[in-house]
């Protein structure tokens, strides 16, 4: 087989706004003058002509079976994008597979009656992703104005993605050995699959130097892996004519690695919850050697309690060996006596010194989370009891870390404008400074064996004003959910057959039923990009969640019918 694609796309747009137009005045008048009230500077008309996109490709397969237990099949695209320059512009991905049919072997002749289907595969494949905005290869320009000497002059200024001329495919090299096996008329049946992929030239949007007065690059900068093994089992517990019972599984071990990574370049993200002043700026990292979805943050270690500090004339020193938090509270203060040049206190929130040089500074920061799972899958278990059926489907992760962005960020106090917010349940928990009097006035406790009692149930330090990345809040993202349960009843047909209908049954299915967690939000299989209007929206931020809408519950009753 041969053939031949072509694709070709391209967009363009245009927005016009305006406001406080006169009420006499009908859609044309507005629409011709639009630009006649310029109310606050908002009416506006822009035109975006945006890139074309061309793609050219040429493939072709062959298949050869020989005796119905050898095959082969062999691939070979070849495809042009116009999204990179001429010398970079074809990308050619061949791919091969060849199977053998054991149980078809003479020598399994007499295995017929246990053994049903034995086959041993061998594949090996590339495929392209061109998957970028057309244009990243040029430098472009975006144009406003200003006025000199009286006179409104057009200027150009960069635009905020540097053009790179040597971008290329991304590739990835997928090799794969697999066994099929199915016993005693397909009671059991299953496979096993061992894979090893390969992508390398991985195209990612990187930070510039702010010098050149370009944001972002796209490029090619690293090569991950993939190497797992897939098995799925199916056995039929019961097979009868008025009942049966069949229970299913996949399970999916996976190790995922960046392989190598270009020197000098910035590959890691902030996401958007903490402002550019959360610590650190960089709380996602791509690294060498480790797996995609590396969180970095603070090692939490609690809060400073009365304990450690010395107290002699109302007056709170650090004892020795006990590191100073000099990461600070931002506006916030302490009603308590602190020594000089201190910024600890009894229930400021306190990190492991990973660097022991007897302050806690945002140099301490370290890997706290790896968000990339190891274990996947799910299972189901079905059956029938004469004319009632049922389907339950679960599916499971363990391992790995979710990382808790919702209440991190209300773990923050920012300034004075989110004082009385609404704020989540852990927030009640933290450390308190003041007590109420028996005449209803906030007063500041102090003295040290009162200041225990107060908090003796505190369980999180007092809020930053800014927000910490901490690994008190990058938690596990192990669960057991019930994605689906279905249960159906088939009308008899000596009943449907005299209204005329072959086959009818009704059914009720819910989805989402319930999901076994430790995780103390919503849902831990959540992955939250940075928002829509964050220079980062794109980056590998997995197991993210900020925001992001829980997954609802369905119920859905059905009916089948046929004629």
């Amino acid at each position: 087989m041969a053939g031949n694609e072509v694709l070709s796309s391209r967009s363009n747009s245009a927005r016009i706004y305006g406001t406080t137009y006169p009420d006499e005045w009908d859609f044309n008048w507005a629409f011709g003058n639009i630009g006649a009230t310029n109310y606050k500077g908002n009416d506006t008309y822009t035109y975006t002509d945006g890139h074309p996109t061309h793609t050219l490709s040429w493939f072709g397969r062959v298949n050869y079976n020989f005796l119905g237990r050898y095959m082969l099949t062999a691939t070979m695209r070849a495809d042009g994008s116009s999204k990179f320059n001429k010398d970079n512009r074809w990308g050619y991905f061949p791919a091969a597979a060849v199977a053998w049919r054991i149980s078809d072997e003479p020598f399994l002749a007499n295995s017929k009656d246990w053994l049903d289907n034995l086959k041993l595969r061998l594949s090996f494949g590339t495929s392209g992703n061109d998957q970028i905005a057309s244009g990243l290869t040029e430098t472009l320009w975006t144009t406003g104005s200003t006025t000199v000497n009286g006179e409104s002059i057009t200027t150009y200024v960069p635009a905020s993605t540097l053009g790179n001329p040597d971008l290329k495919w991304e590739t990835t090299i997928s090799r794969n050995v697999g066994l099929d096996f199915s016993f005693w008329n397909g009671k059991l049946r299953g496979g096993i699959d061992y894979y090893w992929n390969t992508t390398k030239d991985v195209l990612m949007l990187v930070p510039c130097d702010p010098t050149s007065g370009f944001s972002f690059q796209m490029q090619n900068i690293a090569q991950t892996s993939n190497r797992g093994v897939e098995i799925s089992l199916n056995y039929e517990i019961v097979r009868q004519k008025d009942w049966g019972l069949s229970f299913g599984m996949t399970y999916n071990y996976n190790k995922n690695k960046v392989d190598k990574l270009q020197e000098g370049v910035l590959a890691s993200a902030h996401t958007n919850w903490g402002s550019s002043m959360r610590i650190p700026t960089y709380d996602y990292i791509v690294k060498e050697g480790e797996p995609v979805g590396l969180v970095q943050g603070m090692q939490s270690d609690g809060f400073y309690t009365v304990d450690d500090f010395d107290v002699v004339d109302g007056v709170y020193t650090l004892k020795p060996g006990v590191p100073d938090n000099t990461l600070g509270m931002g506006v916030y203060t302490s009603p308590y006596k602190l020594a000089e040049d201190q910024k600890a206190f009894p229930g400021m929130v306190k990190y492991v010194d990973t660097d022991k040089d007897g302050k806690i500074t945002a140099d301490d920061a370290t890997i706290i989370g790896h968000t990339m799972p190891h274990h996947t899958g799910g299972f189901n278990l079905s059956g029938h009891w004469k004319s009632l059926d049922f389907t339950a489907n679960f599916t499971y992760q363990i391992g790995g870390d979710v990382y808790n962005a919702n209440v991190m960020s209300d773990m923050k106090g920012d300034k004075d404008t989110s004082l009385g917010y609404n704020r989540l349940v852990e927030v009640s928990d933290t450390w308190r400074f003041y007590d109420i009097d028996a005449s209803g006035n906030l007063v500041a406790v102090t003295e040290p064996a009162a200041v225990r009692a107060l908090n003796a149930n505190a369980k999180y330090g007092f809020l930053p004003e800014y927000g910490i990345c901490a690994s008190e809040f990058i938690e596990d993202a192990s669960y057991l959910r019930m994605q689906t349960l279905t249960v159906g009843y088939t009308f008899p047909k000596v009943w449907t057959k005299k209204v005329g209908i072959s086959n009818a049954r009704v059914y009720f299915t819910a989805g989402n039923l319930f999901c076994l967690k430790k995780y103390s939000g919503l849902d831990p299989d959540v992955n939250v990009s940075p928002s829509a209007d964050s220079s980062y929206a794109g980056f590998p931020t997995p197991a993210y969640d900020y925001r992001s809408y829980p997954k609802s519950r369905t119920f859905t009753f059905g009916l089948n019918v046929a004629f």
